[in-house]
């Protein structure tokens, strides 16, 4: 019985494709692609991309997506690791009324996993803002104590320490999509519209964003001008650290 991999190689060179063609095409790391051909999933990717990435290859190579989607959680299972099934349908972008207030709501069938996961953010980000606090006051407590070298040299005022540096996300239409973009850290809003085809859209992100997408196929994202896939194919919310 083959596996998955050889029935990824055999549909990619019955159709006459390199490895680096299949890449540029599908937005996929080469070295993925061949892992993935190579039946091996061992990747520092979670499990959400690498369905995400088997179902854009073989939509690619004109294979049935769910069967190997469904093939890959057979060997998470095989291998002891958890399996969390996907769910999918139209996701609520939210009015205009809940967008002013800053109210975002929870995705259908949010798994336990996920909210433990954006616990485990809350927490690490509640702590590097009272470490930041501590570091102010510490370095006023000590300047406020020594009056005399203050006069002789003022010291720079201390510098905004910052979690994260800002970088730049470029969203790009394939086609027709509606996209909406929230930043983690303090609920805003960064965009929330539609991008024609061919259409871009920069952002200024800090930290973890919140992106909502109406099709996912349509999508393309950049920070920095480093590719990031869509782990999506259709209407769903996911997270860009």
């Amino acid at each position: 019985m083959q596996t998955i991999g050889e029935k990824l190689e055999e549909a990619r060179k019955r159709k006459g494709i390199s490895i680096r063609e299949a890449a540029e095409t599908t937005k996929i790391r080469s070295d993925y692609l061949q892992k993935f051909e190579a039946n091996s999933f061992d990747i520092d990717l979670p499990p959400l991309y690498i369905r995400g990435f088997l179902r854009s290859y073989t939509r690619y190579l004109d294979l049935d997506p769910d069967r190997f989607v469904n093939d890959y959680n057979a060997v998470l299972a095989s291998e002891g690791k958890p399996v969390r099934r996907e769910s999918h349908g139209r996701v609520d972008f939210g009015d205009a009324a809940r967008s002013l207030d800053g109210g975002e709501a929870a995705p259908a069938g949010r798994s336990a996993q996920d909210q433990a996961l954006m616990i485990k953010f809350g927490l690490l980000a509640g702590g590097a803002i009272i470490v930041i606090v501590l570091i102010f006051l510490l370095v006023n407590v000590l300047f406020s104590r020594s009056p005399a070298r203050t006069a002789q040299a003022t010291p720079p005022p201390p510098a905004t320490v910052q979690a994260e540096a800002a970088q730049t996300l470029t969203l790009t239409a394939a086609d027709a999509t509606r996209v909406k973009v929230v930043q983690d850290l303090d609920g805003v809003t960064l965009f929330n519209g539609s991008l024609a085809r061919g259409e871009s859209k920069s952002i200024k992100k800090q930290g973890k964003l919140l992106i909502t997408v109406e099709a996912g196929k349509n999508l393309r994202m950049e920070v920095n001008g480093r590719n990031y896939p869509v782990p999506l194919e259709g209407y769903g919310r996911f997270a860009l650290d």
